[in-house]
């Protein structure tokens, strides 16, 4: 059975067959991956006044999404055109790369039922399924091409937020069936962006069904973080830190980072600022924001010297954030990811940060 995608320039585009608007019954697919957790949380008491709590917050790795099948069958060849321009045919999906900053992919090919067809993973996929499988990036997200193509990869999906194009280029060009997506990556496009990967790998009845499952529980789970996030919004801003030397940024729009910090039931004052892309967390940008919480990736804060060392950081220490040492440390790959997990994430989040300051 041949199926045809359009997926052309900046955004990611589905027949109207799989469009959101053909989704017939969103709101009725049973809620059960965190639901556990929300009954929960549903009789805790928040703290009298979340600005008084100090210290680091932390949301414990989560468990792994739970996928829609157990027996898979993709719907091939899939012809496409990618978001790069190029024209692509996805024939074979056994032995797949699928590659970004996130982790993200890895995630949804896990809960669409391909997790076993995984071969390799970025650092940011740590899921313990993928833990004994080889890392493929270096430095950070770099791509090393060699390491692709030693995986023998029937295919490839990957996007630009790992690199660079030069890299994407030669696995291309030495055979390889590369797929280059564009997704949004915010809380409002889970569930295109889930869709929009499953039809890639030929799997959209199983990418409908994990679309409609996480938006149920990202929308009950905001539901139920509004319970515990106080009347007055504590103001937030995400640093993103690797090593103690020069990687130390304020997160801005273009990250994300607002989309997970409303989701918290806070405010981004970073995005509240005008930041767009990542910005220098130097001095005096940290004194005109002064966040009350700083969110962070538990790995990068673990890299800058745990609280110590931020606190060494120009700025910090004379932040709110910094004299309370107020910090909400997140799994490096679910933090930015918005996957199928993100309702479960903010969820645990907010239990963080206004219950016991500490993630179950």
């Amino acid at each position: 059975m041949k199926m045809t995608r359009i997926l052309p320039g900046v955004a990611l585009l589905l027949t109207t067959a799989l469009s959101l608007g053909a989704c017939a019954s969103w709101d009725e697919v049973p809620v059960t991956a965190d639901a556990q957790l929300r009954e929960e949380l549903g009789s805790a008491t928040p703290a009298d006044d979340p600005r008084a709590l100090t210290g680091v917050s932390a949301v414990a790795e989560m468990s792994e999404v739970e996928p829609v099948t157990d027996s898979a069958q993709p719907q091939l060849p899939v012809e496409l055109t990618d978001a790069d321009g190029f024209d692509v045919t996805v024939t074979d999906t056994s032995r797949i790369l699928a590659l970004d900053l996130y982790g993200t992919y890895t995630k949804t090919l896990r809960g669409l039922g391909l997790g076993e067809n995984i071969i390799g993973r970025t650092v940011s996929s740590s899921e313990p399924s993928l833990q004994d499988l080889p890392v493929v990036t270096e430095s950070g997200h770099s791509l090393n091409v060699e390491a692709v193509l030693n995986l023998q990869p029937s295919l490839v999906i990957v996007d630009h937020s790992v690199g660079p194009r030069e890299a994407i280029d030669q696995i291309r060009q030495a055979g390889v069936t590369v797929v280059v997506m564009s997704p949004q990556r915010s809380p409002d496009s889970i569930g295109t962006d889930i869709m929009d990967l499953a039809a890639v790998v030929g799997l959209p009845e199983e990418g409908e069904q994990l679309a409609e499952r996480s938006l149920a529980e990202l929308e009950a789970d905001k539901q139920a973080v509004a319970e515990l996030a106080p009347e007055e919004p504590l103001r937030m801003a995400f640093l993103y830190a690797r090593g103690d030397g020069g990687v130390f940024f304020v997160l801005g729009e273009e990250s994300g980072s607002r989309g997970l910090i409303e989701g918290l039931g806070g405010i981004d004052v970073a995005a509240e600022s005008g930041v767009g892309a990542p910005a220098p967390a130097n001095a005096e940008a940290l004194a005109e924001l002064n966040p009350e919480v700083f969110v962070m990736m538990s790995g990068g804060l673990e890299s800058t010297g745990d609280v110590a060392g931020l606190l060494q950081r120009p700025g910090v220490a004379q932040t709110v954030a910094g004299q309370k040492q107020r910090i909400l440390a997140l799994p490096d790959g679910q933090s930015l990811s918005f996957g199928p997990q993100t309702g479960e994430l903010l969820l645990r989040g907010a239990q963080a940060l206004y219950l016991d300051g500490e993630s179950k």
